[in-house]
């Protein structure tokens, strides 16, 4: 009789995993750790390959669909490496019984210091000096200077809430909306969606992705959007609507945006977004530090073996 398995899917938890194993092996579970390649993430069919013993899973991105929920007869937990859970059909996961959990307020830094690594490179042009130095040139860009700029946060969270401590040291005016925050955080003004677009420099997207948040950027609200703004998206790729954004970039209806994230990942070859100048494009990386890593990963693998001893 085979012993109950555990997979690890996520391609920066299997990095750690050398550093974990014995702790779930020693509790009698078999781990294994599927090869990723080049890919994101495994499909249901994937991974239902392991159906017949898998009892618990450390998930990246995979489609972790009513199938695979399904399909899985032993299957205890999912743990979703990280904080989205967007790929998670959390109504057939509670049909089934299966717990599902995330590792809440682990990059909270890292993708706050991200937020700002975008903004910093939209106003002051540091990716194209560095590749006109690099051909002979010595251009001289005018920034802006962020310092009582307007920083309107779309989501305040454990990371929204990090961006808005970066946003206030560089003596920036911080304004914030989160139908879900009560009351006034010390320093930051809790604002409705139009008022922040309307009067923001710059507009950082740090919210979740659900069916309210789905496209909550869209033409419309990219009109309300002052001219000289810039946006930034640190939080799932279909809180844009990319068409929409090309658009209101390529008109000059919005000076610019970076985006570590899309609707598609990667990011098509025949996406317009690589072919326009006011534009910072990521890879869905914000997150991605040694130290973030593993603040995950340890957190992953301790509500892992909590949940398998329930």
């Amino acid at each position: 009789m085979s012993d109950p398995l555990i997979l690890v899917t996520c391609r920066q938890m299997q990095v750690e995993l050398p550093r974990h194993r014995s702790r779930i092996e020693d509790l009698g579970y078999e781990v294994v750790a599927p090869e990723l390649g080049g890919r994101q993430q495994f499909t249901a069919a994937e991974l239902l390959q392991h159906r017949d013993d898998l009892v618990g899973i450390i998930a990246g991105d995979d489609e972790l669909s009513r199938e695979f929920f399904e399909g899985a007869p032993k299957l205890k937990t999912v743990i979703r490496w990280g904080i989205g859970m967007d790929s998670v059909d959390r109504d057939a996961a509670r049909e089934r019984g299966v717990v599902v959990r995330n590792t809440p307020g682990v990059f909270g830094y890292e993708v706050a210091d991200s937020a700002f690594g975008y903004i910093l490179n939209l106003v002051r042009g540091f990716i194209d000096i560095d590749a006109a130095v690099r051909r002979g040139e010595w251009p001289k860009v005018e920034g802006i200077t962020l310092a009582g700029s307007r920083l309107g946060i779309v989501g305040f969270g454990a990371i929204g809430r990090e961006i808005g401590k970066r946003g206030a040291g560089f003596g920036m005016d911080v304004v914030a909306f989160d139908p879900f925050v009560n009351g006034e955080p010390a320093g930051v003004a809790m604002v409705d969606l139009e008022l922040l677009l309307t009067t923001s420099r710059f507009v950082v997207l740090a919210c979740p992705l659900t069916p309210e948040t789905f496209h909550l950027i869209d033409a419309e609200r990219l009109k309300l959007m002052r001219k000289d703004a810039f946006l930034v998206n640190v939080a799932r790729g279909p809180v844009i609507a990319e068409a929409a954004l090309a658009e209101a970039l390529k008109s000059g209806r919005l000076t610019g945006a970076a985006l570590d994230v899309f609707e598609v990942e990667p990011l098509p070859l025949d996406s317009e977004l690589r072919t326009l100048p006011n534009v910072v494009l990521g890879a869905h990386n914000a997150s991605n530090t040694r130290e973030g890593v593993a603040r995950a990963s340890q957190a992953a693998v301790d509500f892992l073996i909590e949940e398998l001893g329930r």
